[in-house]
């Protein structure tokens, strides 16, 4: 993750907006149920976190996941690129990252067209 993530989720405020457009994704893909329950803005746990959800979703319901993907707006391609300029990674982790990336950026974006 780059600095610019870290430094944004360690804002109170976004980091609170940043768990309701988590949350609030999940619940539009039908997936409430394993959306993940973000406790702390420490980077590590956020990522277990979502990696748990992400692994119960395509265990139980791979659909859910593409679901969840479209949502969140993910795109097969940028799925892809990531996967070929992190080839040890594995997709779960891929995924993962592009997620928390994503979220992150509908947060902050938001906020500056608030304005």
């Amino acid at each position: 993750m780059t600095p610019d993530v870290l430094h944004s989720l360690e804002k109170t405020d976004l980091f609170e907006k940043f768990k309701h457009q988590m949350h609030r994704d999940f619940e539009l893909s039908g997936l409430v149920e394993y959306s993940p329950n973000i406790s702390s803005n420490h980077l590590n746990l956020l990522y277990d976190q979502v990696l748990n959800s992400v692994l119960q979703i395509e265990k139980n319901s791979f659909s859910g996941l593409t679901t969840l993907l479209y949502r969140i707006d993910i795109t097969e391609h940028q799925i892809n690129t990531a996967a070929h300029q992190h080839p040890t990674m594995s997709l779960h982790h891929i995924i993962v990252e592009l997620i928390i990336k994503r979220e992150l950026q509908k947060v902050v974006l938001k906020e500056q067209f608030s304005k």
